[in-house]
């Protein structure tokens, strides 16, 4: 308990901190969020043990790698634990909805024990073994994203397809950029967008449930060059620029950028399909 409440209170410093990056990868000493691939990675390590025994007039040296990868991957899952508590879900973290849902709480904990390793096993100079175990947001999504509140998949698929079909391919807006690189903001995996009077552009409303479990419904880079831009948003993105970041999570735009939105979405269906992405410093 201890051990959570330090890292959970690290954590929340480093976001306060005035300098503090405003970076789509938090990093801890055992591992990282990464929410523009939407993958968290922990690591951990063990002493490689060492035995002598006696074998006639010969003493043997085993070293028993089996009991000591089982303890780097059992560390390794308790970091991933640590690790996913602090994950920001919607301005909440991960950690205070598991504490109020003791369902939540055992899901995410089979989550974990079904982590898989990522590269190889490590042989360290100090006599050590190291193993790192990784888990997709998307298996996280599964978990915490509720049933309602979200678009139906029947008209998700009939909004927009006769007017995008009417306009030339290279006429159509292929996504939405927010440049949020001006203010801070805090990723999280389901963040909402609003215009000036605090009316909702963006959220749970425009796109179904799937899509916000296997998509997300926003993706981050930190320049357009990025190679999550183009797979996100395409080639002819429309770009606003964030005015303000409400709880640093939530971004708000102006009402005329708001309004540019709800008309690329009736042509093209873009938040329906989540082609939401954020710039961040």
């Amino acid at each position: 308990m201890l051990k959570h409440l330090i890292t959970y209170l690290i954590f929340i410093t480093s976001l306060l901190a005035i300098d503090a990056p405003r970076s789509s990868v938090v990093r801890t000493d055992y591992g990282f969020i990464d929410y523009a691939n939407r993958v968290i990675v922990a690591r951990g390590t063990a002493i490689v043990t060492a035995r002598k025994t006696s074998e006639g007039d010969f003493q043997v040296i085993e070293k028993n790698l089996k009991l000591s990868k089982g303890e780097a991957r059992a560390r390794a899952r308790e970091n991933l634990l640590d690790l996913i508590k602090i994950v920001n879900f919607d301005s909440r973290t991960v950690g205070e909805l598991m504490t109020n849902d003791r369902m939540i709480e055992s899901r995410i904990e089979t989550l974990v024990g079904s982590a898989f390793q990522q590269g190889a096993i490590e042989y360290l100079e100090q006599n050590e073994v190291a193993i790192a175990l990784v888990i997709k947001m998307s298996g996280l999504a599964e978990i915490m994203v509720d049933a309602g509140g979200y678009m139906s998949e029947t008209i998700a698929q009939s909004t927009y397809l006769m007017t995008r079909a009417s306009t030339p391919k290279s006429e159509r807006t292929s996504g939405i950029i927010i440049d949020a690189r001006n203010i801070y903001h805090i990723p999280a995996m389901v963040p909402k967008v609003f215009n000036e009077n605090e009316k909702l552009v963006y959220g749970p409303r425009h796109y179904t449930r799937s899509r916000s479990v296997n998509r997300g419904p926003i993706g981050y880079a930190h320049s357009v060059e990025d190679d999550n831009v183009r797979r996100r948003v395409g080639n002819n993105p429309l770009l606003v620029e964030a005015v303000s970041s409400n709880d640093d999570v939530n971004l708000k735009i102006s009402n005329l950028d708001a309004e540019r939105i709800r008309n690329v979405e009736k042509k093209f269906g873009l938040l329906t399909n989540c082609k939401v992405l954020v710039l961040l410093k």
